[in-house]
């Protein structure tokens, strides 16, 4: 009979079993990063090997808080070892970040937007303009719009219904878009796919006019608001990042009376008929 210790230590577990517990748990990790993950998790130990250390303790703290936090993940998993309850680390990993002031992105006004749209040419500038309308209108992050595929848009007699899966928090949202320059712009820009294209990837990259097969990165996507300032001819139009549409978006909608409720519920499409309200009132 097993004792309780091997109990404990699933030494009298069915080889079936644990094959599948390790399987589960090698699936706790989040999907997309878990490479960055056990990237730290090996960093850490190379460091440990190197520096002769075989011990955990919260007397060696050798990580800043985006490393801290995967390690933490990865020790909690592999080795059974909850370093958040390491107090010293997180004492000192907040007094090193005291004078840390992240930089956030400026935001476009309104205004902006509509001159952007309004101004530039289809010939050099449809891409851009299909993105900003697409990013802005739901707040979608960079990496959402990357996964945004050609069957996730319904074209309506009215509208246009856009459906987001790949989303951060894993539930799939659906947005609609009325208005009616806005809904050309997007067509002309799909009509314009060649029809040889291989993926079903929404965005493609765009140069004088014509579609490639190629489709347009998160790097590309997040360079945008940038080149949106640097036509509109705005001050230090580096500051505007690739995070510049969704912060836009989101102070917008708390201009035109959107509470913090409505701000967080952003992406779910609970705020439609105030971002609708809004664009009437321009």
């Amino acid at each position: 009979m097993c004792s309780a210790q091997n109990f404990v230590e699933l030494s009298c577990t069915l080889p079936e079993l644990l094959e599948i517990a390790n399987n589960a748990i090698q699936k706790l990790l989040p999907t997309k990063s878990k490479p960055k993950y056990e990237k730290e998790y090996k960093k850490f130990f190379t460091w440990c090997d190197d520096n002769n250390v075989n011990d955990l303790t919260e007397n060696i703290s050798s990580t800043m808080w985006s490393s801290y936090s995967m390690l933490r993940t990865c020790l909690s998993i592999y080795k059974n070892n909850d370093i958040s309850k390491y107090l010293k680390i997180t004492a000192y990993l907040k007094r090193q970040s005291e004078n840390y002031h992240p930089k956030k992105s400026t935001i476009l006004q309104s205004e902006d937007i509509i001159k952007f749209i309004s101004d530039t040419d289809d010939y050099t500038f449809l891409a851009m303009k299909v993105i900003l309308i697409i990013e802005y209108f739901e707040a979608c992050r960079q990496d959402e719009m990357t996964h945004v595929r050609l069957n996730n848009i319904e074209f309506k007699s009215d509208r246009i219904e856009v459906t987001v899966f790949a989303t951060k928090n894993n539930i799939s949202r659906v947005f609609l878009i009325t208005e009616v320059s806005w809904i050309a712009l997007i067509k002309k820009y799909v009509e314009l796919r060649p029809p040889h294209t291989s993926h079903n990837r929404l965005f493609l990259t765009y140069r004088r006019g014509r579609c490639t097969v190629s489709p347009v990165g998160i790097n590309k996507i997040g360079e945008v608001p940038k080149n949106t300032a640097k036509f509109l001819k705005l001050s230090n139009y580096e500051t505007y990042t690739g995070h510049c549409f969704r912060r836009s978006s989101a102070s917008h909608l708390a201009n035109q009376g959107g509470d913090l409720l409505t701000i967080k519920n952003m992406g779910t499409g609970n705020h439609q008929q105030l971002r609708r309200d809004m664009w009437n009132l321009l």
